[in-house]
């Protein structure tokens, strides 16, 4: 049976207040209620004709933007920026909940949810999954409670799959997929055990690519670049960083950097394409931008 989630289970689970109730949390709950009100008006029939017309479907790439505008802003190291984007994306969850609740509302319950559910359901959640903080079970160490974590998603809440990669979602972008996959064979137990290790087999696919690129048969060549990029992967998580975030990173000082070249191509030769400056000349622009700090 689901916990009660009233204030004495969240705060008094372990036959002691965890934490007061104060002026902090009824400003936060305040807060939430005021931007779930706001969703609300722009939805009903005197709203935004823009946001009512949109969908929990249409809305599936405002939320993917908005989540990595806010792992820039977290990148950047800028509060003032986070809390904008933070905001963006608080209100997006919030527009789609409520795009829900109003199915529910009209009775179409196969199609939609109670907003307060969707609250509710993730506090239990919660609840139940740190049985070391709300239940008896005291002095949990913390490298135990990822298994902790894992053994009541799968015998408690009969998540257990056949294949333990099953609970990836399918439709994760390759890069974080592959991530997802060999962060949950690790937890099995199939993996290298240290970087070094690691590294040997990207090198050993690094060898495959460079033989398969001397055949004629583009699928073979397909196959091991996709083994390199998987082992690189593999290396980068036992080093301790985060592919998908390193990956952005990247991209992100590229643009930086290619920016500053073509600006000052176009500088040096006004009204042409930036090719027709050299490559010596573009590659001695990129380390006057390395030197500029992009």
């Amino acid at each position: 049976m689901e916990k009660s989630l009233d204030k004495s289970c969240v705060l008094n689970s372990r036959g002691k207040e965890l934490l007061a109730q104060d002026e902090k949390s009824e400003r936060v709950a305040a807060a939430f209620c005021r931007l779930f009100e706001l969703a609300r008006v722009l939805r009903s029939k005197n709203g935004c004709p823009w946001d009512r017309k949109q969908t929990p479907r249409s809305m599936r790439g405002a939320l993917v933007e908005e989540t990595f505008e806010a792992l820039d802003a977290i990148t950047e190291g800028d509060a003032m920026h986070s809390k904008e984007e933070f905001g963006d994306l608080f209100f997006n969850a919030t527009l789609v909940c409520t795009m829900f609740d109003e199915e529910w509302e009209a009775g179409g319950k196969k199609d939609g949810f109670a907003f307060e559910d969707a609250l509710d359901a993730v506090c239990q959640k919660l609840i139940r999954r740190h049985p070391h903080v709300f239940e008896s079970e005291q002095g949990v160490k913390a490298e135990n409670v990822p298994g902790l974590w894992d053994s009541i998603k799968e015998n408690v809440e009969g998540r257990k799959t056949d294949c333990v990669l099953d609970s990836v979602p399918k439709e994760f972008p390759p890069l974080l997929k592959a991530c997802k996959f060999q962060r949950k064979a690790a937890k099995k137990g199939f993996d290298w055990p240290d970087a070094d290790s690691a590294l040997a087999k990207m090198n050993e696919e690094l060898g495959e690519v460079k033989s398969a690129s001397l055949e004629e048969e583009s699928g073979h060549l397909e196959e091991e670049c996709g083994d390199l990029l998987f082992a690189a992967v593999n290396y980068v998580q036992k080093l301790g960083v985060d592919p998908v975030l390193a990956l952005e990173r990247a991209n992100k000082k590229f643009y930086e950097r290619f920016s500053y070249v073509q600006h000052k191509c176009e500088q040096l030769e006004p009204g042409k394409d930036m090719a027709s400056v050299g490559l010596e000349q573009m590659e001695a622009f990129w380390k006057e931008s390395k030197l500029a700090g992009n």
